[in-house]
């Protein structure tokens, strides 16, 4: 399996799209790198990018966005169904994120005796978790192509499996460490939610987690460390703008450059990462085997190109597994507990192999299409019901999908999105 990820991409409304574009050279080289590492390596079976894909949670920035790792994707030999995404601090729409009641509901948080304990309560209040997740509304209507759009209380982190070499599965964990983020972050004063602390291992399971916000921003950080060490073997942050990767006993934690770096920042170094995973060994004694290729801009001449790990262009690491029979499947703990029942959709969409989900591919499609178009085909095929009109936007156009799936009403939902695509 290879991973491609990404961090901090950054796309700056007063950028993108201008011939005085400082990144679009970059960019361009960063793309035409990927492309040649993954005819190397193999097309990417995820790329994951781990928070702050816009500047200030603009929609232009977020079409850009989707334009532009469309572009590479392509080039990479995957399609725009591999992407998996978290919200980062910029992200956020700091006007609405900074307002007075929001900022009331973070010092509650921020000053509580019990952070966790508090987070739970006002997750649990409509009008709290609103608030909360008000300022992510253009970040999610961009996820919600990819199945990675978040909603509160039950759907805070995101999550998707991907087959293994050896028929195991890798499940992608998506944490959202931003819904306390504002115009006043301080360092080691933002949050992971109470629910990625529920992270579970399971037989034939291997957990990657991915978060926007690296552990030193994290006031709740030595307790998501411990837990992360415990159930996660790979483990991705961004935010911090400094490669690291970490090879220790039990996990990889890998520490992303961000592809584009303030170019005023100390240490200006843009970077994205491609990561090989394999599982070697029988039943019981299976190891995770990890190749990481850390890909770092030079300037004077100009080019990406690998760190190195002393003599080594890869950073490798091997971590014992527990053991698993590919005979023996038991049920997902994600079908037995209730409250992850919304997760199965994502996970039954995955795209495995070569063979292209229509679940995702539809979700793509639909995406594209305007508001206007979205909503008359909804209604058309009665897959909007009352109580979604109370549903922010995105939300109501993912229920719409699933209904669909649900319904066995894909094949309709895509003959009325191709017409809408034609006019």
């Amino acid at each position: 399996m290879l991973i491609l990820h990404l961090s901090d991409i950054h796309f700056r409304k007063s950028e993108i799209q201008t011939a005085q574009d400082p990144n679009f050279h970059l960019r361009n080289e960063l793309i035409r790198d990927a492309a040649q590492q993954c005819t190397r390596l193999g097309a990417p079976d995820v790329v994951v990018v781990s928070g702050d894909i816009a500047f200030s949670g603009d929609p232009e920035e977020f079409s850009f966005a989707t334009d532009w790792l469309e572009r590479l994707c392509g080039a990479c030999g995957c399609s725009m169904e591999s992407v998996f995404v978290v919200p980062g601090n910029h992200d956020v729409v700091r006007n609405l994120a900074d307002r007075n009641l929001v900022q009331m509901i973070h010092q509650k948080i921020k000053t509580a005796p019990n952070p966790n304990a508090e987070i739970m309560r006002q997750l649990s209040d409509p009008d709290a978790r609103r608030l909360l997740y008000e300022s992510l509304d253009n970040y999610n209507q961009f996820a919600q192509q990819f199945f990675c759009s978040l909603l509160p209380p039950d759907r805070t982190r995101v999550v998707r499996d991907v087959a293994l070499n050896d028929g195991s599965t890798l499940r992608l964990w998506g944490l959202n460490s931003a819904f306390v983020s504002s115009g006043y972050d301080r360092q080691g004063d933002l949050f992971v939610d109470p629910a990625s602390f529920q992270i579970t291992r399971e037989d034939g399971v291997v957990n990657a987690v991915l978060t926007h916000h690296h552990l030193t921003w994290l006031r709740n950080a030595r307790e998501l460390e411990d837990h992360l060490n415990d159930v996660a073997p790979l483990q991705i942050f961004g935010h911090i703008h400094t490669n690291r990767v970490d090879m220790v006993r039990d996990y990889v934690r890998l520490a992303a450059s961000a592809a584009n770096p303030d170019r005023h920042e100390d240490g200006w170094e843009p970077g994205y990462n491609l990561i090989e995973l394999d599982v070697s060994g029988g039943p019981t004694e299976r190891m995770l085997n990890v190749r990481a290729h850390i890909r770092v801009w030079q300037t004077a001449p100009g080019g990406f190109q690998a760190k190195m790990d002393r003599h080594s262009s890869v950073f490798e690491h091997s971590i014992r597994l527990d053991n698993w029979n590919s005979s023996v499947r038991p049920l997902s703990s994600l079908v037995t507990q209730p409250r992850l029942a919304e997760h199965i959709p994502e996970i039954m969409a995955v795209k495995e192999g070569n063979s292209t989900n229509v679940l995702r591919d539809l979700g793509l499609r639909f995406y594209r299409l305007t508001f206007s178009q979205k909503l008359v085909i909804a209604g058309r095929l009665e897959l909007l019901e009352d109580d979604d009109m109370r549903l922010p936007d995105y939300e109501r156009f993912r229920q719409v999908l699933l209904r669909a799936h649900e319904r066995g009403m894909l094949d309709v939902l895509a003959e009325a999105v191709s017409e809408a695509e034609q006019r």
